[in-house]
């Protein structure tokens, strides 16, 4: 209960943080605002992969070339053509989404475990087959959802306004994640009445579990890279 509880107020504190930066975002790119604050924003994306990688990668010195070198970019960018909050944010949602697509999507190859099938079966123990093909195709439908988040907003970048891209970056992103969630959750239960499902906070919880490197079984998604990385 303790675990959960914190989890919990970690999300509770996470989201409004997120959505209150995405927004932030949205106003700078319409509004003009002045340099100093762009290019803060457009470093907060910078200094978190920086506090990640110095918390847990290997090649701490290539991805802290690799992270001043993309500093530098936007702060170019930004001075000489104010584009660089844009750059960063171009940059951001699309390695986020690129980076969920191969996730969900790498498992669906023949052989592998899809990701929600491996999540359910942590669970629930044994699945029944119907069960085993629905979460297959959850995890297919996840992949189609992040290839077209990637694909609407480069259209939208291509052939449309700043600002409708940006409302669809940073206003639409999120909640369009949540709707996700919630009707994924609100058919699962509705189609398969008798099978007990886990809760929305559960599902949620086991996915930021497995994600955490701390773990001291890497998780299911932990494990699934090292296999990769192993063969």
């Amino acid at each position: 209960m303790q675990r959960s509880s914190g989890w919990l107020w970690k999300g509770l504190v996470a989201v409004p943080v997120c959505v209150g930066y995405q927004v932030l975002v949205h106003s700078a790119l319409l509004d003009g605002l002045g340099r100093t604050i762009r290019l803060t924003l457009a470093a907060i994306p910078l200094l978190l992969i920086g506090y990640l990688v110095a918390k847990r990668a290997r090649r701490k010195g290539l991805w802290a070339i690799a992270l001043l070198a993309a500093g530098a970019a936007i702060y170019i960018i930004e001075v000489r053509d104010h584009l660089g909050l844009t750059v960063a944010n171009v940059l951001t949602h699309t390695c986020i989404n690129l980076f969920m697509l191969w996730l969900f999507g790498r498992t669906l190859v023949r052989g592998r475990e899809p990701l929600i099938t491996g999540f359910a079966r942590r669970l629930h123990g044994t699945l029944p087959a119907a069960m085993e093909a629905y979460t297959r195709h959850v995890t297919l439908a996840w992949s189609v959802f992040f290839f077209l988040q990637i694909a609407i907003s480069g259209a939208l970048l291509g052939f449309s306004s700043l600002d409708k891209w940006s409302f669809f970056v940073n206003v639409l992103s999120l909640p369009l994640v949540a709707s996700m969630f919630l009707l994924e959750y609100i058919y699962r239960v509705m189609r398969y009445r008798s099978f007990q499902h886990a809760s929305m906070l559960e599902s949620v919880e086991m996915f930021a579990r497995s994600g955490a490197s701390s773990t001291p079984s890497g998780g299911v998604i932990n494990a699934s890279i090292a296999r990769d990385m192993h063969g």
